[in-house]
């Protein structure tokens, strides 16, 4: 079957699995030694929150057990890269946050992702690149609000 005679979200997703595969390779070449995609995902995510939150949520972010999001934030912070104090209100909660060795760590990825990115970014135009931001981000938020 032809890619025209695909229905246009099949057509979506497609580019989408295809760049989400060629990012991920990318990316795991620049991560720092002994640490998982996984992991990295989930230092940007408390990075974008720009606040502490709790393992649970962190789980229900990612689709995954707490049992193994507990994993992943032990792993995060034997490495210093997350923060984890206890709820004073609460012993039972947790609060994360990123440690400045967590920002240092996302901040080196960006530099050694940089330079794949840049020589295609280049060649196109900003609105466009912002309008095709915006959209990514509206598919993103629309399937975060269907599952």
């Amino acid at each position: 079957m032809s890619t025209q005679a695909m229905p246009l979200s099949v057509q979506i997703v497609c580019e989408l699995l295809f760049v989400n595969q060629l990012a991920r390779d990318k990316l795991s070449k620049v991560l720092p030694s002994g640490m998982e995609l996984s992991q990295f995902l989930v230092l940007l995510h408390i990075a974008q929150l720009d606040e502490e939150t709790g393992p649970a949520r962190l789980a229900d972010a990612f689709n995954v057990t707490r049992g193994a999001m507990s994993n992943t934030l032990s792993r995060l912070e034997r490495q210093g890269l997350i923060t984890v104090r206890p709820d004073p209100l609460d012993a039972r909660r947790k609060f994360i946050g990123l440690s400045a060795a967590g920002r240092a760590t996302l901040d080196d990825v960006f530099g050694g992702i940089r330079p794949a990115f840049e020589p295609i970014l280049e060649n196109t135009a900003p609105n466009d690149l912002d309008m095709s931001l915006a959209l990514l981000a509206d598919i993103r938020e629309g399937l975060e609000t269907r599952r």
